[in-house]
C-alpha cells in the first residue's frame, strides 16, 4: 500500500474517482448532519452567538469580540446570520455546511488513497471536534485544505495563496501561526529556488502585491487578538510564561501524542508520566522529520509549523483536543503538499558525511522510517478514527451540555418569569441562548447573554445569589426562577426556596443544571 498517489499533484481527478468521491461525501454529510442537529450546545459554541445577537451596536460588537481570544471572521458570519434569525440552530446549520465543503476538499482533491480518505474524515477531528461543535476552527481547517488545493498555482502568482492565507489568519490565533508557517515556507521556497530546482513566474509586482495583502491580514488578525486591560480569558494580556518550568515543557511536548495517538494520553499532573509521553512524542516527531527529509520545502514547513504552535503552547495556553489537534492538520497537511515535490536529496547528501558510526545509525534509522511510514500513518489514521466513533457516539446518547434540555423543559412547563436568575454565569449563558431571554447573573449584577471574562466579574456565594435574589422580588416580579450549576447549598430567612428539576445528564461537568423557583414568605 502506498502513502500516497502520486497524480494527484496535478489536482486531476480520474473519472473512476469520481463516484467514490460524490459516495463519500454523501455519507459524511449525512451523519454529520445528524450528529450536528442531536448535538446540545455548549458555553463556547453559543457565547458567540449571543454577542452577535446581543450588542447593541457594530463598535460594541466589534469590542466584545476582543474578550473572546479569537479574530473577527467567525463573529462576524454570525453577526450576518442574527441579521436573519435569532434561532442558534441556524449556527450549527452554517457551520456544517462549512465542515462538509472542508473536508469535501479533502476527499475531491488530496492525494491520499481512498481507505486513508475514509479513515482521515472519519477520524476524531473531522467527524467530532471540527464538524459537530460549532466553532471558527472548520472554518481555518477549510482555508487550509484549500491553500494545499491551490499550492500549484505560486508557479504563476502568489495572491490567490495570499487571499487564503488572510482568510486563514483571521479565523483563529492556531490558525493564524499557520498561515504564518505557510507564507514563510512560501518564502523559503523563493529564496532558495536555485537550490530546490524550482522556478516562479511570478514578477515582482506580484510578489509585492501578495506581501501587502497578507501583512494587511495578519495586521488584523493580531489587533483583534490583542486582549482589553480588563479581560481575565486566559490569565488576560499580561499572563505568559517565559521562566523554564520542566513540567510544563514536558506537557507541552507530550501536545504531539495527544494530537496524533488519541490514546494512552497522559496525566498532565503526574510528572512521570510526562517524561515518558515527552519523550515518545519527540519519537513520533522525528519519525515524521526523517519521512519528509526527502522534501525540503515540506520539512521547512512541518518543522516550522510545529515549533511555532509548541511555543504557543508553552508560553501561553496548553489547549484542549481541537487546540492541539492542530499538529495532527500539520502533519496531513504536510504529507499533502509533499506531493506537490520530486524527491531530494539536498539534505540526505549532508547527512551521508557524518562520522562512520554516526552515517551507520542514520542509514539505518532512514531505512527503518522509509520502511514502515505508511504503517505509521496508518496506524494514526486508525487511531483517529476509533476515537472519533467513540466521541461521536457519546455525543448521541449523552449530550454535551444539559442547558438544551433545561431550556426546554422550562419552555415545557412555561417557567418563564420575569427575571431569571442564573450562576455561574457562563455555564449558564447557553441556556440563554436556547431560550432566546436574558438572564440575570449575579457574578456582574445585571440582565445579560454572553459572558465576557473582565475584572468586572466578581464570583459570588449561594449566599450573596439569595441576597441579589430578595431584591429582585417585588410586587410586579414575585417569583424568580433560579438556574445553578450546582445544588443550593444556603437558605434565606425571608424567601421560600423550591426545588423544581435538576439536569445532570452531560458530558460537560460543569454544565449540568439545578432549577428553584423562589419568593417571598411574606406572599404565602
Amino acid at each position: 500500500m502506498t502513502l500516497i498517489k502520486p497524480y494527484l499533484h496535478k489536482n486531476i481527478i480520474p473519472q473512476s474517482q469520481t463516484k467514490f468521491n460524490i459516495l463519500l461525501i454523501s455519507i459524511f454529510a449525512i451523519i454529520t448532519l445528524l450528529g450536528i442537529l442531536n448535538h446540545a450546545m455548549w458555553r463556547d459554541e453559543i457565547n458567540g452567538w449571543l454577542i452577535a445577537r446581543d450588542s447593541v451596536s457594530l463598535s460594541q460588537f466589534i469590542q466584545n469580540i476582543q474578550y473572546e481570544g479569537h479574530p473577527i471572521l467567525w463573529y462576524f458570519c454570525l453577526w450576518i446570520l442574527n441579521q436573519l434569525t435569532s434561532n442558534p440552530i441556524a449556527m450549527q446549520i452554517f457551520h456544517w455546511f462549512i465542515a462538509v465543503g472542508c473536508f469535501s476538499l479533502f476527499i475531491l482533491f488530496s492525494p491520499f488513497t481512498k481507505q486513508q480518505k475514509i479513515l482521515f474524515i472519519f477520524g476524531y477531528l473531522p467527524l467530532y471536534e471540527y464538524s459537530l461543535i460549532s466553532r471558527n476552527y472548520s472554518i481555518g481547517i477549510f482555508c487550509i485544505f484549500l491553500f494545499c488545493t491551490c499550492f500549484f498555482i505560486r508557479h504563476k502568482t502568489y495572491i490567490p495563496l495570499a487571499i487564503i492565507l488572510v482568510i486563514m489568519a483571521n479565523t483563529n490565533a492556531y490558525c493564524l501561526l499557520l498561515s504564518m508557517a505557510l507564507a514563510l515556507t512560501l518564502a523559503f521556497e523563493y529564496i532558495f529556488q536555485s537550490y530546490l530546482a524550482y522556478e516562479t513566474k511570478a514578477n515582482i509586482n506580484n510578489i509585492i502585491l501578495a506581501i501587502i495583502i497578507f501583512s494587511i491580514g495578519i495586521l488584523l488578525s493580531i489587533l483583534m487578538l490583542i486582549p482589553p486591560q480588563d479581560s481575565t480569558l486566559q490569565g488576560g494580556a499580561s499572563q505568559w510564561i517565559l521562566e523554564f518550568d520542566w513540567n510544563r515543557l514536558n506537557q507541552t511536548i507530550t501536545r504531539i501524542w495527544r494530537s496524533y495517538i488519541l490514546i494512552l494520553i497522559p496525566s498532565d499532573s503526574k510528572p512521570f508520566d510526562l517524561v515518558l509521553f515527552a519523550i515518545l512524542s519527540l519519537g513520533l516527531f522525528g519519525f515524521c522529520i526523517t519521512m519528509l527529509i526527502r522534501k525540503p520545502v515540506v520539512l521547512f514547513f512541518y518543522i516550522i509549523a510545529s515549533l511555532q504552535f509548541l511555543l504557543f503552547t508553552y508560553i501561553k495556553f496548553l489547549g484542549s483536543q481541537r487546540h492541539y489537534g492542530h499538529l495532527y492538520i500539520i502533519l496531513i497537511s504536510s504529507l499533502w503538499l509533499s506531493n506537490y515535490y520530486k524527491s531530494s536529496n539536498l539534505f540526505i547528501k549532508y547527512l551521508n558525511q557524518l562520522p562512520h558510526k554516526l552515517k551507520h545509525i542514520w542509514l539505518n534509522w532512514f531505512r527503518f522510517v522509509n520502511h514502515y511510514k505508511t504503517i505509521f500513518i496508518m496506524i494514526i489514521l486508525w487511531l483517529q478514527l476509533i476515537a472519533g466513533g467513540v466521541a461521536f457516539g457519546r455525543d448521541l446518547l449523552t449530550p454535551y451540555s444539559a442547558s438544551r434540555a433545561t431550556a426546554n423543559f422550562i419552555k415545557e412547563n412555561n417557567l418563564f418569569t420575569n427575571i431569571i436568575v442564573g450562576s455561574e454565569d457562563f455555564t449558564v449563558s447557553p441556556i440563554s441562548g436556547y431560550l432566546n431571554q436574558k438572564i440575570y447573573y449575579p457574578e456582574n449584577q445585571k440582565l445579560g447573554s454572553y459572558v465576557l471574562f473582565s475584572d468586572q466579574r466578581k464570583l459570588v456565594e449561594d449566599r450573596e445569589i439569595l441576597a441579589q435574589i430578595s431584591q429582585l422580588i417585588t410586587p410586579e416580579n414575585p417569583k424568580v426562577l433560579l438556574i445553578l450549576n450546582r445544588e443550593l447549598q444556603d437558605k434565606r430567612d425571608d424567601l421560600n426556596i423550591a426545588f423544581v428539576a435538576k439536569f445532570k445528564k452531560a458530558f460537560i461537568y460543569n454544565e449540568k443544571y439545578y432549577l428553584y423557583q423562589l419568593y417571598k414568605k411574606s406572599n404565602l
